[in-house]
């Protein structure tokens, strides 16, 4: 069993994939604190599962059927095999801690 602990407070933010997106992951990969820039849309279509807790800012979930708009204090599950990226459309960033699951390693159990 391993256990991490993250100090997001002073761990500094890194450059994420996108020029707008920034993070502090943890070492174990699991958990990451993420920033995206207003302006920022994900290129990219995730279906690994997510649980996030918006920080700051308005996070907007695009889905196939439709965006979903999540504000701060509020939390969001998706499930793996949900076609979904992340968009930041808003005037000031968003912050949100992201808990990834994979679609497999959820399937086993």
């Amino acid at each position: 069993m391993a256990f991490e602990r993250s100090d997001y407070a002073t761990q500094p933010w890194q450059a994420g994939a996108h020029p707008l997106e920034s993070k502090k992951p943890a070492a174990l990969g699991r958990a990451t604190l993420l920033r995206f820039l207003p302006g920022f849309t994900d290129p990219i279509w995730c279906e690994n599962g997510h649980a996030g807790y918006v920080l700051e800012g308005s996070l907007r979930l695009e889905l196939e059927d439709g965006a979903r708009e999540v504000g701060a204090a509020e939390g969001f599950v998706v499930e793996p095999g949900t076609r979904h990226r992340a968009a930041n459309p808003g005037a000031a960033p968003v912050v949100i801690f992201l808990a990834t699951y994979e679609a497999s390693a959820a399937a086993a159990s």
